[in-house]
């Protein structure tokens, strides 16, 4: 299960021969809400506001929903897909590099349309391009989980859920953003998220350490010495996006993709001292 905003999804990938040649296999994508109908609790008012402010509503509207107050809309969710990746056997077999290189296209455009789809429900994803451009990251990551049978899809609940964003502004988006924590991370760094406000991934020979701090930096280690390397300061287009959610997507560069992280972030001189690793996963300075 991955989150963007407040839908949960629930990844399907399938390994099939093709109906269509003989020769060839598909991959079939199928991404299925957690929840089909989603209850939400909104505050019409701020919603007239925003449009408004864009030019897409007059003021009027924005006096008649003062007064109505809060109201509840039901969504129904739609799957997303299935999305087909036809490939032939033999591209697998004779050259893999070339098969995955086009597996994460395919999985990367998958991503893309997912939260395309979830933006559709702008009362459940926050109206960010950056952060909806990390939740693509996310989910594409979330399919590769389900690949390598690491993480597993559960029904879609017919049941419905109930969410109040009537208190959007106060705060609700760094909730959402830490509950996101915990669906992407091992339990045992959740649980170092959870004490002590900072992830420490290893990745190779090298210890990142990543704060919930807005633009915190991220402070490298070298793992057989234990000693400093680089702080790295990476930077998001979105300059309001809560903490949590700016941990996950260092998070994800630092596990998959860290020469990225070398390559956006600008570089800064290391930490002080050297770090010693105790349990349950707390660093002190010595």
């Amino acid at each position: 299960m991955i989150r963007t905003g407040y839908l949960r999804w629930e990844i399907e990938v399938e390994d099939v021969r093709s109906p269509a040649d003989a020769l060839a296999r598909e991959v079939v994508f199928l991404a299925r809400p957690s929840h089909r109908v989603v209850r939400v609790k909104s505050n019409r008012h701020a919603e007239a506001a925003e449009q408004f402010t864009r030019g897409e509503a007059s003021y009027d509207a924005v006096l008649r929903t003062l007064e109505q107050g809060a109201s509840q809309v039901e969504l129904t969710i739609p799957d997303v897909g299935p999305a087909r990746f036809r490939y032939s056997e033999a591209d697998r077999a004779k050259m893999l590099r070339y098969w995955l290189d086009k597996l994460q296209r395919e999985a990367s455009a998958f991503a893309h349309e997912v939260v395309r789809s979830a933006s559709s429900f702008p009362q459940l994803v926050i109206a960010s391009p950056a952060l909806r451009a990390g939740y693509a990251r996310m989910v594409e990551a979330e399919i590769f989980r389900v690949i390598e049978g690491k993480s597993k899809p559960q029904p879609t609940s017919e049941e419905p859920i109930d969410i109040d964003a009537t208190t959007y502004k106060q705060g609700v988006p760094e909730l959402v953003a830490a509950e996101l924590v915990r669906d992407v991370v091992e339990p045992k760094e959740f649980h170092e998220f959870c004490q002590f406000d900072v992830i420490t991934v290893k990745n190779g020979d090298k210890f990142y350490r990543i704060p919930r701090r807005p633009h915190g930096l991220i402070e490298v280690w070298d793992a057989n010495t234990r000693r400093p390397v680089a702080r790295l300061c990476v930077v998001f287009q979105d300059a309001g996006m809560p903490p949590s959610d700016e941990v996950v997507m260092k998070y994800l560069l630092a596990k998959h993709q860290p020469d990225m992280l070398w390559q956006v972030g600008v570089r800064f001189s290391p930490p002080a001292g050297r770090f010693e690793m105790t349990a349950p996963r707390r660093w002190t300075v010595d």
